[in-house]
């Protein structure tokens, strides 16, 4: 094997220290290629001819241990294969573990995955105290288990109380969190990693894990405990029931791993391990997850390519609403570069600085900024009530409500007073971009950025060329999102985009389903089932029913009467049926804007009684006929360029199930004639708002039928 392909290069010192730096060739991030087993075998035959004292694994790459391991690279493998794979990454994690001279390592920056695996398997983990530095077993995401002995060594070393959670959940967590666990042994700056890790082992101070040694007595109650084999089973079956109440069997790989942790010894796990990567990689639900990632993984690098210009400096955002607040948080926090938000307000303006510094300390709480980042990150954000900054301001956002005229004139204004090379972007989920550049002077340097709400926490963000946009400000606009921490998403610019169209009529057929005389609780349960974190009832109350309402008439108006509103929510309107912002939607909320059940007033208010006809799989069917009708109304209109791009935008964009892969997955799954002919059979029933695509019926063989 050619070393310099490897991605582990070994050099051996002059005091006999092995270092081996993590490097893998032809990518950002440390992603192991499939022979990484041969590779670490490599580097145990360098340590053992050459006689080591000791071995420091370390990175090369600056914030990236190791990422992982990306399993569509087995795609072609047979059962025999993928067996052998696991039983070749366990081997050589148990030659790693069982080498006679002490193996530390130095972890700076993401440790996901195997490369998690690969530091269980040293016997000491040093990791820099840094707020990038994350740990995480995210294999269960893409339908799979750990493969290399993370499911036997993670409970042993934090317990299995500890351990079950982070293998369920996938959940990354930091260094303090990872110190608590008893998951790394040490916290350093990141500056003295590699020098306190050398002296270390220079000093003779990592002592090789010994599993003869007697245990301390924590460790060793806690071990005869989860040995125990009537307290495991209980444990994991109270485990099972709480996590059905939030997957309902959706995901496979969540039993087979609550399964194979009910077997106490090492090596028996260890072969169930092996056994899970062959059965679960050839489940439906792994492969369309493995397909899902590898579109998001090829996304985030196709529009890292388009948007290859230099970064953005200075940001001025226009409007100090929830919006605006939450888009200089995010610029500061993750592009970390001056960002001022202008309003006629001082009040608002107040009002969004003290929003950004509370979600500053939220992240200084959960240990991912320091006090002292902290800080620097606040001063990056101003305010004020006039433009400032004329020269060195490059990318303008305006995030004013959604009113045209206002809009127009909010680029006049910025045209007027910023740099000609300025790009203004708008974030309106109503216009077309073409009408508020209609009045720019510069309208190749007009694009529009559709952020969604909670900006903070959603992963995805639509960018709105319009036929005049220049390609600068297209690449320009693509680099800031990514800049933001963003997923970008290039959409044409055609009314309501992407996921407002699409997610639009699946939150009007829920509440046609309330007027119907369904219970909101079981209607929101319903399409929990099918797979939604979030019912559509409980979406509508995230977003505000009055935001929906103001954006409805240009949809209606452009794309039909399919998006015409059900006539009783002008009744919730009237009734100031707002949400979680007034605490009064479909369900009531607390002071802290916590969601505590339905409100039942509503169905007084909306002048319905409720009955509870229909059964949870045809609520679920009523809503999701609308949303993937509406799907191919896109494909039809052109609205993205691909259906892979648009299966992570469903996914991220709308919570649409990640199991399923996809809005389009599961379009072909399904198949176009079935989805056919069951639109028309709700057609029939419920009306012209079911009525199929021109689209969907090619598919399906029928148009002009």
């Amino acid at each position: 094997m050619n070393e310099q392909l490897s991605s582990f290069q070994v050099e051996i010192d002059d005091n006999r220290i092995a270092i081996v730096r993590i490097n893998a060739p032809d990518n950002f991030a440390n992603w192991l290629p499939e022979t990484f087993a041969q590779q670490l075998r490599q580097v145990i035959g360098s340590v053992l001819y050459q006689q080591a004292r000791a071995v420091l694994f370390i990175s090369a790459k600056p914030r990236h241990f190791i990422k992982g391991f990306k399993p569509s690279l087995l795609k072609e493998k047979t059962d025999a294969q993928l067996l052998a794979f696991s039983q070749e990454a366990q081997a050589v994690m148990r030659e790693l573990n069982v080498l006679k001279v002490p193996v530390l390592a130095a972890i700076d920056g993401l440790c996901y995955g195997v490369g998690l695996e690969l530091a269980l398997a040293c016997d000491y983990r040093i990791a820099s105290d840094e707020s990038y530095t994350k740990f995480a077993m995210p294999q269960i995401r893409s339908g799979i288990l750990p493969f290399a002995g993370g499911t036997q060594r993670l409970p042993r070393l934090i317990g299995l109380q500890n351990a079950t959670p982070l293998l369920l959940s996938g959940y990354k967590i930091g260094v303090e969190r990872a110190l608590k666990l008893g998951l790394v042994d040490q916290a350093v700056p990141s500056s003295r990693l590699f020098e306190v890790a050398y002296q270390k082992l220079l000093d003779n101070q990592v002592a090789k894990i010994d599993h003869k040694r007697p245990l301390a007595l924590l460790k060793k109650w806690r071990k005869q405990l989860e040995g125990n084999a009537i307290f495991r089973q209980k444990y994991l079956a109270r485990t099972e029931n709480q996590v059905w109440s939030k997957s309902f069997g959706n995901y496979p790989a969540v039993p087979h791993l609550l399964n194979l942790l009910q077997e106490p010894h090492f090596k028996a796990g260890l072969a169930l391990e092996q056994q899970a990567l062959v059965e679960l990689f050839r489940t439906e639900q792994s492969k369309v997850l493995i397909d899902l990632k590898r579109t998001q993984r090829a996304m985030k690098d196709r529009y890292q390519i388009q948007g290859d210009v230099r970064d953005v400096s200075q940001v001025s955002i226009l409007g100090s609403g929830f919006m605006g607040a939450g888009i200089a948080y995010i610029t500061a926090y993750h592009a970390k570069i001056p960002v001022r938000i202008k309003d006629i307000h001082p009040s608002e303006i107040q009002k969004a600085l003290r929003n950004c510094y509370e979600l500053m300390q939220q992240k200084m709480h959960k240990k991912q900024l320091r006090h002292g980042e902290m800080i620097e990150r606040m001063n990056l954000i101003t305010g004020g009530e006039r433009l400032v900054a004329a020269k060195s301001t490059d990318f303008i956002i305006e995030a004013v409500y959604e009113d045209l005229a206002l809009k127009q004139k909010m680029v006049q204004e910025s045209e007027a007073y910023y740099d000609e090379h300025a790009i203004f972007a708008t974030n309106t989920s109503t216009f077309a971009i073409k009408e508020i550049a209609s009045v720019a002077k510069r309208p190749e340097n007009v694009i529009g950025f559709h952020y969604f709400s909670p900006v903070t926490k959603q992963k995805m963000v639509e960018i709105i060329p319009h036929q005049g946009t220049s390609e600068r400000t297209i690449a320009t606009a693509i680099h800031f999102a990514i800049q933001q921490g963003k997923i970008p998403l290039l959409v044409a610019d055609k009314q309501g985009f992407f996921i407002n169209r699409i997610l639009t009529p699946f939150l009007l057929e829920a509440i046609q389903c309330v007027i119907d005389g369904e219970a909101i609780e079981f209607i929101d349960r319903s399409l929990q089932e099918f797979g939604f974190k979030q019912g559509p009832l409980a979406m509508i109350d995230e977003m505000g029913l009055d935001v929906i309402v103001k954006s409805n008439p240009a949809l209606l108006q452009q794309l039909g009467d399919r998006f015409s509103l059900p006539e009783q929510v002008d009744l919730l309107i009237r009734n100031e049926r707002k949400g979680r912002k007034n605490k009064r939607g479909f369900y009531m909320y607390n002071s802290k804007g916590e969601r505590l059940h339905e409100d039942k007033s509503i169905y007084h208010v909306m002048e319905t009684i409720t009955r509870n006809d229909l059964e949870a799989e045809e609520i679920a069917r009523r809503c999701l006929l609308r949303m993937l009708n509406e799907a191919c109304w896109c494909l039809q209109d052109e609205v993205i360029r691909s259906t892979d791009e648009g299966n992570v935008a469903s996914v991220l964009g709308l919570g649409f199930p990640e199991f399923r892969g996809g809005i389009y997955a599961y379009i072909q799954k399904v198949g176009a004639a079935e989805i056919v002919k069951q639109l028309q059979l709700h057609q029939q029933k419920y009306g012209e708002r079911f009525a199929p695509c021109d689209w969907l019926l090619q598919q399906a063989g029928l148009q002009g039928v």
